[in-house]
């Protein structure tokens, strides 16, 4: 038999070693806790930090920095962070702005809030949408109805919502308008998304004919894909997948050439 001492050594022994795994325990069930309570403990996107960044300071002279980050917001299922971000720089910026410049701001912003309305609770939804239709035709408004990218947001914006909201009349003039101003795009892969939901339109109307002539020209096999794109890419069978499209670049005016 052990000496009476020894088993009570032991004991206590065992006593602080329960006591601190319990300790241990609780310890890291609260760091846990906190760390999931707070967003900036989660990893985020370097790229949309630094635009982030780039876009804070002062209103971009390329316009394209805007819709950079509008994207890098989009495809990190931020868009309601993204709305409210661009709302912000809108309100500090506003008085440097030229009316052109405050159009685009407003399109990014409806664009967005376009994206996020599904994860609005559906009693408050409609108000929502009808507040981002709002933004759409006020950044139409600001921009005189000819700025591609303007039209582009509203048009694909428009022709996405359901009929009660009465929208299908505007998309339809908004995506013709960028048909007859193609010139205007960024680049040709714009076109893709206004033939499609031209098509779409079409569809919805009866037109059959006119809806796979649409379809054709997108690029796309069928009505059903799940995002939208806005990329230059483009396919054949020849000559498989490229990511932007062959260009003729003229090296020498008028003597050499060259294609990429």
């Amino acid at each position: 038999m052990q000496p009476q001492n020894e088993v009570g050594v032991t004991s206590k022994a065992k006593l602080w070693a329960a006591l601190l795994c319990v300790l241990l325990l609780i310890v890291v069930t609260f760091v846990v806790l906190r760390s999931g309570d707070r967003p900036s403990a989660k990893l985020r996107n370097p790229d949309l930090e630094y635009l982030k960044a780039v876009n804070t300071v002062t209103p971009p002279k390329d316009p394209e920095l805007l819709f950079i980050l509008m994207t890098e917001f989009a495809n990190s299922n931020l868009q309601d962070e993204g709305a409210e971000f661009f709302s912000a720089r809108l309100r500090k910026f506003e008085p440097q702005l030229t009316p052109v410049q405050k159009s685009l701001y407003l399109a990014i912003i409806g664009l967005l809030r376009a994206r996020h309305a599904s994860s609005v609770p559906l009693l408050k939804r409609y108000g929502y949408v009808k507040d981002t239709i709002a933004t759409l035709d006020q950044a139409k408004q600001l921009s005189g109805g000819e700025v591609f990218v303007v039209n582009w947001i509203a048009g694909v914006v428009h022709a996405k919502l359901p009929g009660y909201f009465h929208q299908r009349e505007a998309a339809h003039g908004e995506l013709a308008w960028c048909l007859e101003h193609a010139d205007k795009a960024p680049h040709p892969a714009w076109l893709r998304e206004v033939y499609y939901h031209l098509g779409k339109l079409a569809l919805n109307d009866g037109d059959t004919a006119k809806a796979q002539e649409y379809l054709r020209r997108s690029g796309y096999s069928d009505f059903d894909r799940p995002i939208t794109l806005a990329t230059p890419f483009s396919e054949n069978r020849a000559s498989g997948h490229a990511f932007a499209p062959r260009r003729i670049t003229e090296v020498v005016p008028g003597r050499v050439y060259g294609i990429n």
